[in-house]
């Protein structure tokens, strides 16, 4: 019985590593109401090309991009950038995506200089022109547990350190594991919390990167 407990799936995660905190995390949230981002910073670098083998880096900036990229891809990427992708370049944002034989197999939306964010609740976060804010890490559901999220991360740093990008930020909601293990094991690094209540109320932040300045 006991094995059985310790072997569910909530539970192993405290095995791996930060569990105890996300164990903190998730009770802090139950007893009051409080949810918490782990606020994340990578210095990027170029690392050539950074592409898996078969694969195509999609970089969606300009309306030129929309007009050479299938149609079928568009579908595919457009309800998991937050606005559509269309939006998303009007607003000055970006696409990223890994595509293998046809199909989208890991996306995400990267804004420069500020990003509008959902969650927890509707924020800007600026992060200064030379800096980028990297939101909406999506992989299709046929590919997970492919290491599909890792490929895009480290192929889209390398991609933004060719523009001349300095610093990519994220925030990750603090008992989401494995999302903050994925970007802790890629060399990003904590750069504070984000807090809010569990209605939707933005609350602060503690420790953040000296470029991150969040607006309501």
């Amino acid at each position: 019985m006991i094995g059985a407990l310790w072997n569910h799936e909530r539970v192993a995660l405290l095995r791996e590593r930060g569990g105890l905190r996300s164990l903190g995390f998730w009770l802090l949230r139950k007893a009051l109401a409080l949810d918490a981002y782990t606020l994340f910073a990578l210095p990027l670098r170029d690392a050539g090309t950074a592409c898996p083998p078969g694969c195509t880096l999609l970089r969606l900036v300009s309306e030129d991009d929309l007009v050479r990229c299938p149609g079928g891809l568009l579908d595919q990427i457009g309800p998991h950038t937050g606005a559509g992708v269309r939006k998303v370049l009007a607003q000055g944002g970006r696409i990223y995506a890994l595509v293998e034989d046809g199909a989208v197999r890991s996306q995400t939306r990267i804004d420069v200089g500020a990003a509008r964010t959902d969650t927890p609740c509707p924020l800007t976060c600026e992060v200064g022109p030379r800096n980028a804010f990297l939101s909406f890490l999506y992989t299709h559901p046929a590919s997970r547990r492919g290491g599909w999220a890792k490929k895009l991360l480290v192929a889209t740093a390398s991609s933004m350190a060719q523009e001349g990008l300095q610093v990519c930020l994220s925030h990750v909601q603090a008992t989401n594991l494995r999302s903050v293990n994925t970007f802790l094991s890629l060399g990003w690094q904590h750069a504070g919390w984000l807090l809010a209540s569990r209605g939707g109320r933005y609350l602060g932040t503690v420790g953040a990167h000296r470029d991150l300045r969040v607006v309501r």
